[in-house]
């Protein structure tokens, strides 16, 4: 296909009497491939479709796997059977020594087939004519990366420049296309080592309508002493955006500024490097459509550069001459076409995950409303008089039930005791274990309590340790209710129908109403699971239909899928 031009349109008007000649012909196969191949390019790009994965097949052999692509002229690549090549002899290889790896690429090609003879052959022209082309494609290796920036669902929101290639080593720059104006950005720098020695490089930016820690300027420094072999690093940079609208804004890679460091030896040659951005009042993703829109026609037109789609990236290493497969990298450049299937399942997915985003983020709210209504911490006081005089050591009494008066659930009961002897504030008040302690009384005890959160109440126990003398010992008892600390749950998410299994005459309507527990978002959904079982709106009133029977009828929470409920309804004919 030498003619890449697919516009105009043009087809054949066929009318009695006319005469077809090749050239007519020719334009009936060239209008439906155009259109065909037109539709492939502006709406699903050029890339693998499905399949073409490459495996090894020994250290020196690798094998293209079944599969569909498209190319840069939307142009359809067919591989109906596994292509087994050996590395040496692919199309492109020329046996570098210092080569230790190829990028495998796949084209589409056709060949003229079947020769036959022209019956119109005349004596001075060849009487031999092909009579089909057969469409199939083209294997082979290069080193070089694609010349021209690849279609990539990333390529229309950030922008991928390189720094520096060389020495085993790749810096690239990564920035957004589109920024907002006097929001927060980051700048990308992406580092690939598929070397074996330590490096470290450095540089400088100058900042066009962006600004950074230090003003208009950015340092970027670079060590790493821990090196492996095809190590990949990150580094981010936090830039701003200026405040003005509508102009582009730069980051230019400050001339003679680039030092790189490996194994002992310095470099200096960077490539120029301008990575640029658009800044406005759109946010990013207003700002992609409205320039996808704008420029996609241009943009797609002008892809007509012969490109091949590239499959792998084969890691080699040499040995005696022999070249031998390290590892295979899958589609280095991302080129792949993302199928309609897919594609459903994938956004099905990011709505299930956005569903429950939205799930946690009503119970946290729950929860937070809930801890708005925390009380202060609350105490109760009391005494309890134990007769001891006659009580010996080991020796236990127990008070009766104490109701402590600050509700159900669980509190904090302290108990001290003192010994009365009949002189107001001459008394000692004991906490926690007294037998650490000399007593001027000669008593000494342990005390205890047993609390029952489910009935608001406690009971305590003492037991005598030593009592030579006291007579009546007097506990004081605190119980305290921390609320500001005690945590909020969420309560367990419960839906009724009323009424439930209610009975209505044919043609006759009742009205459901769900009652809600645990949560108070009122948006439901009701539905009848049988059908022609009569119909129910939005709100839950429902219309029997013209047939008797049971009916069964359920209720969803579309904040909760989960919370559901069911009744059914007995549907009677009239008597």
């Amino acid at each position: 296909m030498k003619n890449l031009k697919s516009f105009p349109f043009e087809r054949n008007r066929y009318f009695y009497g006319k005469l077809l000649s090749v050239e007519d012909f020719e334009t009936e196969q060239k209008y439906f491939n155009d259109k065909r191949r037109t539709i492939n390019r502006f709406l699903f790009g050029s890339g693998v479709v499905c399949g073409l994965g490459v495996v090894e097949v020994d250290d020196e052999s690798i094998s293209v796997e079944r599969g569909l692509a498209l190319d840069f002229a939307g142009r359809e690549i067919v591989l109906d059977e596994p292509a087994v090549r050996k590395i040496t002899e692919l199309e492109g290889y020329g046996g570098e020594q210092d080569a230790d790896f190829y990028y495998l690429c796949l084209e589409y090609r056709e060949e003229a087939a079947e020769l036959m003879h022209n019956v119109t052959g005349a004596a001075s022209k060849n009487s031999s004519e092909y009579n089909k082309y057969k469409e199939g494609y083209r294997l082979f290796v290069t080193q070089e990366e694609p010349e021209r920036e690849m279609f990539s669902p990333s390529r229309l929101y950030e922008e991928r420049r390189t720094v520096y290639h060389g020495q085993g080593i790749r810096i690239r720059h990564v920035l957004p296309r589109f920024l907002e104006l006097g929001k927060d950005t980051v700048l990308q720098i992406e580092v690939e080592h598929d070397g074996e020695q330590e490096f470290s490089f450095e540089y400088e930016l100058e900042l066009s309508f962006l600004t950074g820690n230090d003003g208009n300027r950015v340092y970027v420094r670079f060590e790493e002493k821990d090196w492996a072999k095809d190590k990949k690093y990150r580094l981010e940079i936090p830039l701003k955006a200026a405040s003005v609208s509508d102009v582009q804004a730069e980051i230019a890679l400050v001339k003679d500024s680039f030092k790189l460091h490996v194994g002992g030896r310095d470099y200096s040659a960077a490539e120029p490097c301008v990575s640029q951005a658009f800044i406005s009042s759109l946010d990013d993703y207003e700002a992609l459509q409205e320039q996808y829109y704008k420029t996609a026609m241009d943009d797609i037109m002008g892809s007509t550069f012969r490109q091949g789609i590239y499959l792998a990236k084969i890691k080699v290493v040499r040995a005696g001459g022999v070249c031998l497969i390290d590892h295979i990298e899958p589609l280095p450049f991302a080129q792949k076409i993302m199928h309609t299937e897919v594609s459903a399942a994938m956004i099905g997915r990011l709505v299930d995950d956005v569903k429950k985003i939205k799930q946690d983020r009503l119970l946290e709210e729950e929860n937070k409303k809930g801890g708005k209504e925390q009380k202060p911490l609350k105490a109760a006081y009391g005494e309890v008089v134990f007769e001891v005089g006659h009580m010996r050591p080991g020796e236990i009494l127990y008070s009766d039930e104490i109701v402590h008066g600050l509700g159900f659930g669980p509190v904090t009961v302290v108990l001290s005791y003192e010994v009365e002897d009949g002189f107001a504030g001459n008394s000692q008040i004991m906490f926690g274990d007294s037998s650490l302690f000399q007593s001027e009384s000669g008593f000494a005890a342990s005390l205890g309590a047993k609390l029952e959160p489910a009935q608001g109440t406690f009971e305590i126990a003492m037991k005598i340790i030593r009592n030579s003398s006291a007579k009546r010992v007097q506990v004081h008892w605190t119980v305290l209710r921390n609320e500001a600390q005690k945590p909020q749950l969420a309560k367990k998410k419960h839906i009724c129908i009323q009424p439930d299994n209610p009975n209505v005459f044919v043609g006759d309507s009742v009205v459901f109403t769900a009652v809600m527990e645990g949560f108070n978002d009122e948006r439901l959904k009701w539905k009848i699971k049988d059908p022609n079982g009569g119909t129910i709106n939005k709100n839950g009133k429902y219309t029997a239909p013209e047939t008797p029977g049971i009916y069964h009828i359920t209720v969803t929470s579309q904040a909760y899928p989960k919370v559901q409920a069911s009744t059914f309804v007995v549907v009677r004919e009239r008597e």
